[in-house]
């Protein structure tokens, strides 16, 4: 390999890590599992990480690629927590819809029934950490993870289950598919989405302990999996999806509100600063990509130019973007 194409890779590396959050830290030896007494399990936020420059840079065309096309935007929301063994009863009887459908579980076994359903709720409760009736601790996570109508939803189950087993390996969870044309609620979602629940403990006394960088990691790993069962599909932060939007302070006049409107100034001004930041990163990745021996690495800087610019169309954007959104 050329020393400009190491320069190059570097550079790509380097940015679109720090555009995307991706850690370049080399990831930790796996530890050996050992039980943690009941009572004194440990929180556990995990990183996302990418082991290989190759690899980040691959993750990061891939997620530039999909901005420009205005590929469909996943949704991954974490709908509740559940608390004792009483809510997470109620949350599985939910989610499976009084057992009309189809749960499976981490081992790929699938539970339908009344009866089934019961059996899981008893596994829960005394598996692993077991859960006492009541609780003020949260002892499960309900995401729901989405994708627009249309979406061929065996695809939005399987990419589940790649993300599932990836994210929450060595923790019970159960997942359910509803889709418009399965779903017995009488007013069915026409988005194809899956139901996930996860117990909080894991089999090693280890307990979820999610903030709101690992809800972004979410949404990028479920992208991830829905690319690889051919669906196209990206996630962007808040601040990415704000770099076309014009931030205005508004003056009031009224004194006896100076305190507040001042208090509200300080927040809306200290935006612009992380927006400025992230488009420092995209500017230093552009430039990057401009400079690059691949043609189609410098027609995405060109894309990312006209979709940075406001204008948002780029080849194939009409023919890639679909009617409905998330």
């Amino acid at each position: 390999m050329s020393a400009a194409r190491i320069h190059f890779d570097e550079r790509l590396d380097e940015w679109g890590s720090r555009l995307f959050n991706v850690s370049r830290d080399t990831p930790p030896r796996p530890r050996r599992s050992k039980r943690t007494p009941l009572g004194s399990a440990k929180l556990v936020t995990p990183s996302r990480r990418l082991s290989t420059p190759q690899a980040r840079t691959t993750y990061v065309r891939q997620a530039l690629q999909a901005m420009v096309r205005r590929a469909p935007q996943v949704m991954v929301k974490l709908v509740r927590a559940p608390k004792g063994m009483k809510g997470i009863s109620n949350n599985l009887t939910y989610i499976s819809r009084d057992g009309l459908l189809e749960i499976e579980d981490q081992d790929g076994q699938v539970i339908k029934g009344n009866e089934a359903v019961a059996d899981l709720k008893t596994e829960w409760r005394d598996g692993g950490m077991p859960i006492a009736a009541d609780s003020t601790m949260r002892d499960a996570f309900h995401l729901v993870l989405s994708m627009p109508q249309r979406t061929d939803p065996q695809s939005v189950q399987r990419a589940a289950r790649d993300f599932a087993k990836k994210e929450f390996s060595g923790f019970q969870y159960a997942m359910v598919l509803h889709t418009f044309e399965t779903d017995p609620d009488p007013h069915p979602s026409p988005h194809p989405h899956v139901h996930l629940t996860v117990k909080a403990a894991g089999l090693d006394g280890i307990r979820l302990n999610p903030r709101k960088a690992d809800l972004q990691r979410w949404r990028e790993r479920f992208a991830e999996a829905l690319r690889q069962h051919g669906i196209e599909a990206t996630t962007t932060s808040r601040i990415h999806r704000t770099t076309h939007e014009r931030w205005k302070v508004q003056h009031l006049r009224d004194r006896t509100t100076q305190t507040r409107v001042l208090d509200r100034q300080k927040r809306v001004t200290d935006t612009p600063g992380k927006l400025r930041e992230v488009m420092h990163h995209y500017e230093q990745v552009m430039s990057t990509l401009a400079r690059s021996a691949r043609g189609e690495d410098r027609q995405l800087a060109t894309d990312l130019v006209r979709y940075l610019g406001g204008g948002g169309r780029t080849r194939g954007t009409d023919r890639d973007r679909g009617k409905d959104r998330e």
